[in-house]
């Protein structure tokens, strides 16, 4: 049961189908510094069936969890609304608890945050809320060096060192993205830079315009002032636009918070284009009309040039099918679509 005298952190993440890398990440997860504490919950987004999968993945002999049979607290139990219902785990290897939830239908990223968002800020114990993506694998201090510079900065909202798993020596970036506003678009920070380059904290923390969304730890108060997830990106710049709105209450950098992170695992966001999902080709072309439409309407004609320009791109990569979901992404943020496509099932 949850001890409301303790700092504690929530873990969420959100999975789609994908078992093996939750069950990876909790694994790192368990080896993490014995402070602070936390819990993980996850949510399921991709139905009863993967729901079933992802338990037993947990709690097989292999797995990072075991059941736990003691009663739920009413505001995690609950089957109403968004979640049809809730099982209880533990960790093997250290006093956390874990709480799978399954989603009645596909909620998207930011909705299958917001669900458990929703249901613990009520409860003060909760002073921290680290997202995370379910193919990243933290290393042993990530949570406590998040901590630690959210405190000592004065920070709402703070990011790690995010490190490709297949090359942990080289930087993928430094908590986030600079917004380029007349080529409307995110660029990566520290992107290539060796992981033990010397670094300019306060030139990156400056710069930060977003936090990546496979790792971002936002206090309790912060996300009290900034409110939920905007769920109407169902997938892509919902990260972008949480962390403009938390700026104000201060962007930090935890340069010794190591995420090693696969990426593209669960939508399909591979780095060759012509390999990347339909739906992920979409939702980055009409989200980020979106996106501008809301923080940078002044830009909004060169988001809708550079949108034509990188559609182009899907052509000369040879997947005319993705050129395809490119364009009817960019007409779908033209008409000022939002939420989960119609074609998704």
């Amino acid at each position: 049961m949850i001890d409301p005298d303790r700092f504690r952190v929530a873990i969420l993440i959100v999975s789609f189908r994908n078992p093996q890398d939750v069950q990876a990440c909790l694994s790192s997860l368990s080896r993490s510094m014995p402070e602070p504490h936390f819990d993980i919950f996850v949510c399921e987004n991709g139905g009863s069936e993967s729901f079933n999968e992802l338990c037993d993945a947990l709690t097989d002999s292999k797995g990072s969890c075991t059941v736990v049979s003691d009663e739920l607290p009413d505001s995690l139990a609950s089957s109403s609304g968004r979640l049809a219902e809730v099982k209880s785990l533990a960790l093997k290897d250290r006093p956390s608890r874990v709480w799978i939830g399954r989603a009645t239908q596909n909620l998207g990223y930011a909705g299958g945050i917001n669900v458990w968002i929703e249901r613990l800020l009520p409860i003060s114990a909760w002073q921290g809320f680290w997202i995370l993506n379910p193919d990243a694998e933290p290393e042993p201090d990530a949570l406590h060096e998040l901590v630690e510079r959210a405190v000592a900065g004065k920070k709402g909202m703070v990011g790690s060192t995010i490190v490709p798993a297949a090359n942990r020596n080289y930087v993928h970036c430094r908590a986030g993205h600079r917004w380029r506003k007349l080529r409307t678009s995110l660029a990566l920070i520290g992107l290539g830079e060796p992981i033990n380059g010397p670094i300019d904290l306060q030139a990156i923390e400056a710069a930060l315009d977003c936090i990546a969304g496979g790792s971002m730890y936002v206090t309790r108060t912060c996300l009290e002032k900034i409110g939920l997830m905007e769920e109407r990106f169902f997938l892509f710049y919902e990260d972008a636009d949480w962390s403009f709105r938390a700026k104000q209450h201060g962007l930090g950098y935890a340069p010794n918070s190591i995420v090693p992170h696969r990426g593209g695992t669960t939508i399909g966001s591979a780095r060759l284009r012509a390999e990347r999902s339909r739906l992920s080709v979409y939702l980055e072309s009409r989200n980020h009309l979106h996106f501008v439409r809301m923080h940078w309407h002044r830009y909004w004609p060169f988001a809708i040039v550079q949108g034509c320009i990188s559609a182009a791109t899907y052509l000369f990569a040879l997947s005319p099918k993705n050129f395809k979901a490119a364009v009817d992404g960019l007409l779908a943020g033209m008409k000022g679509e939002t939420g989960r496509p119609e074609f998704h099932a």
